[in-house]
């Protein structure tokens, strides 16, 4: 595990950014994994911006879905394909094609895992995962108690998630579950990112860096994991 701290949370979007423009260089035919939300919001800017500036080139790069609320549109604000075409595949144009998202409106979600896998295993695994920690330790929706050697699976959310979820919805919105890629996947990426700012993540990252690997406590993980980066800023590591 490499352990890197940041004044603020812009010089941390910006480190973190220039740790995937690196690795996609070097490979632009990457498989790229990348979590919606608030905290990865500075890394697509600057990501857009080095596009847009002819910095980087993701043309050839596929990206792949992270994880997805069961039994919510694909276009309903809040889940996490509208998240991430909002901040960033809209601003890039990019295409469709490049696109492997889980449905979460599918019939059958044991058959968007087995699909989401197959993606994965036939690209040889994921190039980079990029992926927050939730203040229960989550990491994409891998709750308290996973196993570290799950691939993507359909995960039962924790109440806390059921809570915290609602602030990415206009009106209260029922959670129950949701489809993930696995721990494993997280461990077996050739570039994996845990990232974390802000006071609110102040307590979970003092147990994340006091602790040892533990199922119950997922982003702990990265214990495990050499090459892992957990990208930080100065709130989220004062303790």
């Amino acid at each position: 595990m490499n352990l890197r701290i940041f004044e603020d949370y812009s010089h941390l979007s910006r480190a973190t950014a220039d740790l995937i423009l690196s690795y996609l260089k070097a490979k632009p035919t990457a498989l790229v994994c990348l979590a919606s939300g608030h905290t990865p919001r500075g890394v697509f800017e600057y990501l857009v911006d080095d596009v847009k500036n002819n910095r980087l080139d993701l043309s050839q790069c596929t990206f792949v879905s992270l994880d997805e609320w069961v039994g919510i549109p694909p276009s309903q604000k809040g889940s996490c394909r509208a998240m991430m075409d909002e901040d960033f595949f809209w601003p890039l144009g990019m295409e469709e094609s490049q696109i492997v998202f889980f449905d979460g409106m599918g019939n059958d979600p044991e058959s968007e895992v087995f699909r989401i896998n197959n993606v994965i295993a036939k690209h040889g695994g994921l190039d980079i995962m990029l992926v927050g920690v939730g203040t229960n330790g989550h990491i994409a929706m891998n709750e308290p108690g996973t196993s570290f050697d799950l691939e993507a699976h359909v995960s039962e959310l924790a109440e806390e998630t059921k809570t915290v979820g609602q602030k990415y919805f206009s009106g209260n919105t029922v959670l129950s579950n949701g489809i993930t890629l696995g721990l494993k996947h997280f461990q077996d990426s050739k570039l994996p990112i845990l990232m974390a700012n802000g006071l609110k993540k102040t307590n979970i990252i003092k147990k994340l860096l006091t602790s040892s690997a533990t199922e119950s406590l997922p982003a702990s993980i990265v214990h495990n994991i050499p090459g892992a980066f957990v990208m930080i800023d100065r709130e989220a590591a004062d303790n």
